[in-house]
C-alpha cells in the first residue's frame, strides 16, 4: 500500500508539472500578443503555478512520499492552483475544477475522491468570489477587452444608468457555487464508480492469472507458466542458472505413511524453495515430485551457494516438522538462448545425485 501511495504521489507531481508547462505555454502566447489577456495577471498566474509546483516537488523530496497523509497535501495544492487560475480567468478556465478529482481517482481509497470534492467546493466558492471582484470579467466575451468587474461597474453606473445587484456575494455563493458543487458531485460519483469497477476487474484478472500460473497445492509456478517463460522470457536473459530438485522415494512414503505425508513432504520442499524466491529466482513445479529453480543473471557460483543453502534450510525444516525428506538436486548454467539445454543438464546432474544418494537423508 505504501508503495502504491508513493507512486501515486509521484505521478500527481509529474502531471502537475505538465499542467504548469501548459500554463507557461499560455503565458508565452500572452506575452507575444496571441492571446488577449492581461499580461501582468498572466505573469502572476505563471509565478504562482511554478512556485506551487516547486514547493510540492521539494516537499516530496524532503519527506517520505509514501506517507498516507501526504496525498491530501498534494491534492490540496492542485485544488488551490486550479482555483487560482479560475480566479483570474473565470469562465475561460472553469473546467479546471474537475481536474483535482481526476488526480484523486488514482488513489486506492474511494474516500479520497470525496475529500477532494469537499475541499474543491471550498475552493470553488472562494475562487468564484475572487473571480467576480478581481478576475477577468465575463463581459469580455462581448467586448474586445481585458477589463475586470470594476471597469464595467463604472461604465454601467455612469454611462448606462443600470441598477446593480446590491448583494452579489450571496448570488455567487448560491447560484454559482451550488450548481458547480452538484455537477462536481456527479463527476466525483461517476469517477468513484468507474475506478471501483476498474480496480475490481483488475483484481479479478490478477486472481485469474495467478490461478492459471500457480500450482494449487504448493503455491509455486506450474508447468503452464514454465512453458510460457521458457519460450518468451528466458531466451532473452543473458545468463541463466537452473537447479533441479527431485524428492527421493516419494512413492514409498505414500505407500507406507499415506498420501497425506507425501503431500506434506512436497509442501515442505515447496515452502523452502519459496522462502528464497523472488523476481530473479523463480520456482516451478515441473512434475509430481520435481521442482525447478531458474536464476537470472547469477553471480559466479551463485547456483552452488543457493543449492547448499536450500539443502540446509530443508534439513532444518524437516527436523522441525519431524518428517524425513530426501531430495536429489543438480544444477547447470549457460546463456538464456540455450535454456532448454541448461534445464536438461541440470536434470541430468540431479539424476547423478539421485543415484549416489540411495535414499540418504539430506
Amino acid at each position: 500500500m505504501d508503495e502504491i501511495e508513493a507512486r501515486a504521489n509521484n505521478y500527481s507531481a509529474k502531471a502537475l508539472m505538465a499542467m504548469v508547462l501548459v500554463i507557461m505555454a499560455v503565458w508565452v502566447l500572452t506575452v507575444t500578443g496571441f492571446f488577449i489577456i492581461d499580461k501582468m495577471m498572466m505573469t502572476n498566474i505563471a509565478i504562482v503555478s511554478v512556485a506551487g509546483f516547486l514547493s510540492l516537488r521539494a516537499l516530496l523530496r524532503i519527506l517520505d512520499n509514501s506517507k498516507r497523509w501526504l496525498k491530501y497535501v498534494v491534492l490540496a495544492v492542485i485544488c488551490l492552483l486550479c482555483g487560482t487560475i479560475v480566479s483570474a480567468f473565470s469562465f475561460h478556465a472553469v473546467l479546471l475544477y474537475a481536474l483535482p478529482l481526476i488526480f484523486a481517482a488514482q488513489y486506492s481509497q474511494q474516500h479520497v475522491i470525496w475529500c477532494t470534492w469537499l475541499f474543491n467546493i471550498i475552493v470553488v466558492a472562494a475562487s468564484s468570489l475572487i473571480a467576480f471582484f478581481y478576475g477577468m470579467c465575463d463581459l469580455n466575451i462581448f467586448f474586445v477587452s481585458m477589463a475586470n468587474r470594476s471597469h464595467f461597474m463604472e461604465l454601467m453606473e455612469n454611462e448606462m444608468c443600470l441598477a446593480l445587484n446590491p448583494n452579489p456575494v450571496f448570488i455567487i455563493l448560491v447560484y454559482a457555487t451550488i450548481p458547480r458543487a452538484m455537477i462536481l458531485a456527479l463527476f466525483a460519483y461517476m469517477l468513484s464508480k468507474i475506478t471501483e469497477k476498474s480496480r475490481a476487474e483488475a483484481a479479478q484478472i490478477a486472481r485469474d492469472k495467478t490461478i492459471s500460473e500457480t500450482d494449487f497445492v504448493t503455491g509455486v509456478y506450474n508447468k503452464n507458466k514454465y512453458a510460457q517463460m521458457i519460450n518468451d522470457h528466458y531466451p532473452k536473459v543473458p545468463i541463466v542458472a537452473a537447479v533441479f530438485w527431485d524428492i527421493n522415494n516419494l512413492k514409498e512414503v505414500n505407500d507406507e505413511q499415506g498420501h497425506e505425508m507425501g503431500d506434506k513432504v512436497i509442501t515442505k520442499l515447496a515452502e523452502t524453495l519459496l522462502s528464497k524466491a523472488d523476481d530473479t529466482h523463480r520456482v516451478y513445479r515441473v512434475g509430481g515430485d520435481e521442482f525447478l529453480t531458474l536464476i537470472e543473471n547469477p553471480t559466479p557460483n551463485e547456483e552452488d551457494a543457493y543449492e547448499t543453502e536450500i539443502v540446509k534450510l530443508l534439513s532444518e525444516a524437516a527436523e522441525k516438522a519431524r518428517v524425513n525428506i530426501s531430495v536429489a538436486h543438480g544444477n547447470s548454467r549457460g546463456r538464456g538462448i540455450d535454456i532448454t539445454n541448461i534445464v536438461n543438464e541440470a536434470d541430468a546432474a540431479m539424476y547423478v545425485c539421485k543415484r549416489t544418494m540411495k535414499g540418504e537423508i539430506v
